[in-house]
């Protein structure tokens, strides 16, 4: 995975970068697209029905690929910066980008067309969009800035919950992920805490120091309690939360 959290631009690559799809059982390679961007990639996701797969990187493209006939069939472009972050909605039925030009955009994935464009922060400024997050059972988003506040917001942009850490300096929010109900958020920041907060009140509600070093990013997984970080260290770590 590109580290996609640094402001600083990526190497210049020349050709094609790659990507590869593994079965987790067996460790098998089952499907390589040779020619999926022309530089770094950024973010991967699968559709509902994982026929497909969209990805997001730093040509500010991004691109849905056939995993059974192993093509690109759809890119859709509308940033003027590198993708951060990419996203289906639990219904599928749309894809939420965030990009460094501040922008969240949300496409139908049919036509390839931008339906809604927003920058979350009330100010209007350019500041890069991380990441964002999709609430299960629900039309709205949660989206980090760097900043140290996330935005809980509608699919068309307004604004309707603001949640901060309160830190003014030193503890820029890298990225975020909700748990499975969409209960509780998660938000890695810059200064190697994880700030975990109730969505539904935006209340902090715990501080837990994960890694020593630079911290890069986490996960949650899609099924089980479970929450994965990683840092710059070469480290990655599972919690499990309370």
């Amino acid at each position: 995975r590109t580290d996609w959290t640094r402001l600083v631009p990526p190497p210049v690559l020349t050709g094609h970068v790659s990507i590869k799809v593994w079965k987790v059982r067996t460790g098998q390679c089952v499907r390589r697209f040779d020619k999926a961007h022309a530089q770094g990639i950024t973010c991967l996701c699968f559709s509902r029905d994982s026929t497909q797969l969209c990805s997001a990187s730093y040509d500010a493209s991004l691109r849905m690929h056939g995993l059974k006939s192993g093509k690109m069939l759809k890119e859709m472009r509308g940033h003027t910066s590198y993708i951060n972050h990419c996203t289906y909605t639990p219904d599928g039925l749309r894809i939420v980008s965030s990009g460094s030009d501040g922008w969240v955009k949300v496409w139908d994935p049919k036509t390839s067309e931008c339906v809604s464009s927003f920058r979350p922060n009330p100010s209007g400024a350019e500041i890069p969009v991380n990441c964002c997050c999709c609430l299960s059972k629900s039309d709205q988003l949660v989206v980090c800035d760097r900043s140290a506040t996330a935005y809980v917001v509608t699919l068309q942009g307004q604004v309707v919950r603001t949640i901060t850490s309160g830190k003014k300096t030193g503890g820029d929010f890298l990225q975020a992920c909700v748990s499975r109900m969409g209960t509780w958020l998660y938000c890695l920041a810059e200064d190697n805490m994880m700030y975990v907060f109730a969505v539904a009140d935006g209340k902090l509600e715990r501080i837990v120091q994960i890694h020593d070093k630079e911290p890069i990013g986490l996960c949650h997984h899609p099924h089980r309690n479970l929450l994965a970080t990683f840092a710059d260290d070469c480290t990655m770590k599972l919690w499990r939360p309370e």
